[in-house]
């Protein structure tokens, strides 16, 4: 009995564990999100900047795919005299990450024992944000924001379409 139960209590925590990306969205209610019938994607464009340089022109195909995907089930249709604009942008944050080994000793000024082991390495952290514009006033009206680990995944279209149902669910 005691072994079944740290078995499911171990599952449900790997389960807990398991990191989704978290969506941050809005809307402004001053617009009715079911008045709009129709969409047109606008592609963020690429420059030579460094901030951009790393940025994969292929990714930003599959997001316009999965995002044009995600409308048309929700019923709407891709239009140029569309009466909402979505445009998205996709970004990197190179952070700074710090691990601590506490398994290794060692002499800190023939003083004490020192357990401390820093290992400090970067870590890529990828951002998305879809913005939804009304046609005529150019007002953000719905407003969708992630952050993503990066991973070989982000080079799969099902990955892509899976993060832009999620980020899309609410609208």
């Amino acid at each position: 009995m005691i072994k079944q139960l740290l078995s499911i209590s171990v599952i449900l925590t790997l389960v807990a564990c398991a990191s989704q990306p978290r969506i941050e969205s809005d809307k402004d209610i001053e617009y009715d999100l079911s008045s709009y019938q129709s969409f047109k994607i606008e592609e963020p464009e690429l420059t030579n900047s460094p901030s951009q340089i790393g940025l994969n022109p292929i990714l930003v195909q599959r997001v316009e795919r999965a995002i044009k995907s995600r409308l048309e089930a929700k019923g709407l249709k891709e239009s140029e005299e569309a009466d909402m604009v979505v445009r998205f942008f996709i970004g990197t944050n190179r952070e700074v990450d710090r691990s601590t080994d506490v398994g290794g000793r060692g002499f800190y000024n023939d003083r004490y024992w020192d357990s401390r082991n820093q290992k400090i390495f970067k870590v890529d952290k990828d951002e998305i944000a879809i913005r939804f514009h009304d046609k005529e006033t150019d007002d953000v009206i719905w407003y969708a924001f992630s952050r993503f680990n990066r991973s070989l995944k982000i080079k799969d279209q099902d990955a892509i379409n899976n993060l832009i149902e999620k980020a899309i669910l609410n609208f």
